[in-house]
């Protein structure tokens, strides 16, 4: 079974519940911190979105859930980058799944250094995290009944 999912982000950063096919998923935007404790310690702290400004850290997370009676194989989650903010090099990454990677609006992916854009010059190149316009994350499964996961990716605001 493949499943697909395109998933849009609104402008406001608000939270979008999807329901494709036996797929469940929602996707939420936080800000990202860190703080250092009393005692030295570094902790990553994310909240909910009230007011953002440029240079600020914000993580788009998808959660997804198998709702099937069967477990789901090959699931293909698809995430647009926002053109509000800057994709994080090496944010995207998930353990046991596929990564690829657009910079021409969701058309075509492939792994990051294989996405390539032409310069001014006619050279062909590797797109830069500026020019990123989509990531895809293919989860080979399979994914038990009832089982969730979640990615993630990083960006800034510019």
């Amino acid at each position: 079974m493949r499943y697909l999912i395109s998933i849009m982000t609104l402008a406001s950063f608000a939270a979008l519940p999807l329901n494709v096919s036996a797929l469940s998923a929602e996707q939420t935007v936080q800000k990202e911190t860190t703080a250092i404790g009393a005692d030295g310690t570094v902790q990553t702290i994310r909240e909910t979105i009230d007011k953002i400004v440029p240079g600020e850290r914000i993580v788009y997370s998808l959660n997804f859930t198998n709702d099937d009676a069967a477990p789901a194989s090959d699931i293909v989650l698809t995430m647009p980058i926002p053109s509000e903010v800057k994709f994080i090099e090496g944010t995207a990454e998930m353990p046991a799944t596929t990564v690829t990677y657009s910079a021409d609006g969701g058309e075509s992916f492939a792994s990051r250094q294989s996405v390539m854009k032409l310069d001014n010059a006619g050279n062909i190149r590797t797109a830069s995290a500026d020019e990123l316009t989509h990531i895809r994350w293919t989860v080979p499964g399979p994914v038990e009944i009832g089982a969730s996961g979640s990615l993630s990716f990083a960006a800034t605001v510019r």
